[in-house]
């Protein structure tokens, strides 16, 4: 589900802005917000059963929520916004600072990225003021490429590149 288009795909941070001992680097990672590290570490606190609250939350099973929550708050100020609409939104207010790993990269648009959190911490206050006056994006264009090329294996730790022949007038970036 994490390759789905539809998805936004969060991570989690310890509160030291390191990646957690859980956390599987991906490409699909949008943004990260909070959660648990190791021991000793702050850890997340919800409702839990039997009305009861939990101070040990831990892991993208409380990341998960509080983006979904985050999203909630940008939803609320413009019911307008459609999914690619919050991907811009999430991409855009999100905060790399604070967030130490060694995968950042700077992409083609000039933005910071990491496989271990996405382009960096969800931050609410700026997804609403983006949300509060922001205009919808153009409806998705999509191009397909049939290629000679046949299936390749990929060893671990390696890298295979294709040359793809692409005329696709109407699609700006990737």
């Amino acid at each position: 589900y994490t390759n789905s288009i539809w998805t936004l795909s969060i991570s989690s941070a310890t509160e030291h802005g390191l990646v957690p001992w859980y956390s599987e680097a991906c490409s699909s990672t949008l943004a990260t917000t909070y959660s648990s590290g190791s021991s000793g570490e702050k850890q997340v606190v919800t409702t839990d059963l039997h009305h009861g609250c939990t101070s040990t939350h831990t892991g993208t099973s409380a990341s998960a929520p509080l983006a979904a929550g985050i999203c909630a708050l940008a939803l609320q100020v413009n019911r307008r916004l459609t999914w690619r609409d919050m991907q811009h939104i999430v991409v855009r207010s999100a905060r790399p600072s604070n967030l130490k790993s060694q995968d950042w990269q700077t992409n083609g648009v000039g933005r910071n990225v990491s496989h271990s959190f996405g382009y960096g911490l969800m931050d609410a206050a700026a997804m609403v003021d983006l949300a509060k006056n922001w205009i919808t994006v153009p409806d998705q264009k999509t191009c397909e490429v049939q290629t000679t090329q046949r299936d390749k294996l990929i060893p671990a730790k390696s890298e295979v590149k294709l040359q793809v022949q692409v005329d696709c007038p109407h699609v700006r970036f990737l």
